[in-house]
């Protein structure tokens, strides 16, 4: 039997996708208008203003705040609760900076430091895996990668009407898949397979691969392991910092090479891919407790679960 869907109920759905079109549309206009105005401040100014709006969303976002203070605590139980709170809103400032400048990407010139092994790796043209972290200027290593190669990768949250229309990455020579795809995973295999430098932000927690964090187990995404194995491709680790004048430094280091797993049974390589999780979220927490203020705090880092 052939159902036909009434043209009431059409207009309907197109009235509703031209309210969503202007909807996105006026959106973008009034991103675009901000950007171009905080880019009229200078680099002091601006990220001063918007360390300050950060603290005042923060003031205002309760659970984000209870989750940010409750999470220091948890990781550095040696603070006290002021301590812990000055900590909270000092980081998210510092965060707001960081997830702002993916906004004017071409005005960011990092500092780049790597040694000679790291340093060939990033200029041999074949591509590499980088696990990455929610720390400082968040699209700093991205961006640090294309000033190496060509075909720097990474994955945004950023939705596609607004990255399309002020295009943030491509100016840059960033090539960016919404993480939000069903097919995310395989365009990065694509990628890996065309020798690309795929930056994976790995810090958040997700059910994939058991892992202690500062001293207590959770889970995390073991996507960036994979894809190295899978691809044959070295894996590095890479983080931003900002320094006292806004400058960007980042950072690459080469982790060790884990045995071929060419012969290995299917749980002898989930094995090696926790092992190489576990060394990726150790050199985390060293580096988080270097940089506390510069790491964003509020996810739910240690949700609990069934072992």
């Amino acid at each position: 039997m052939k159902v036909e869907r009434s043209s009431k109920s059409t207009d309907k759905e197109v009235a509703g996708s031209k309210r969503t079109l202007i909807k996105h549309k006026a959106m973008s206009l009034s991103i675009r208008f901000l950007v171009s105005t905080l880019m009229k401040l200078t680099k002091n100014r601006r990220k001063k203003l918007i360390n300050n709006i950060g603290k005042i969303i923060l003031r205002f976002a309760t659970k984000t705040r209870k989750r940010a203070i409750n999470n220091i605590v948890r990781a550095m139980p040696e603070l006290s609760i002021k301590e812990a709170t000055d900590l909270a809103f000092e980081a998210y400032g510092n965060c707001a900076y960081g997830v702002a400048e993916s906004f004017w990407l071409s005005q960011v010139d990092p500092d780049i430091f790597c040694d000679e092994e790291t340093l060939q790796i990033l200029q041999s043209g074949t591509g590499a895996c980088i696990a990455t972290m929610h720390l400082g200027c968040y699209e700093a290593v991205p961006l640090a990668v294309a000033k190496f190669a060509n075909n720097s990768v990474t994955l945004t949250n950023i939705p596609n009407f607004l990255a399309d229309e002020m295009d943030f990455y491509s100016a840059v020579n960033i090539t960016a898949i919404n993480k939000k795809s069903a097919h995310a995973f395989s365009q990065l295999l694509i990628q890996a397979g065309n020798n690309a430098y795929i930056s994976l932000h790995c810090d958040l927690y997700a059910n994939q691969t058991e892992v202690t964090f500062f001293g207590q187990k959770t889970k995390a995404p073991a996507g960036v392991v994979l894809l190295a194995k899978m691809t044959k491709k070295p894996l590095l680790l890479a983080y931003a910092v900002y320094q006292d004048d806004g400058q960007v430094q980042v950072f690459f280091e080469t982790l060790q090479q884990q045995r071929s797993e060419k012969n290995l049974a299917e749980q002898e390589i989930e094995q090696n891919v926790e092992q190489v999780m576990a060394q990726i979220y150790q050199r985390f927490e060293q580096i988080i407790r270097q940089y506390p203020s510069q790491w964003y705090w509020s996810y739910n880092r240690w949700k609990n679960y069934e072992s």
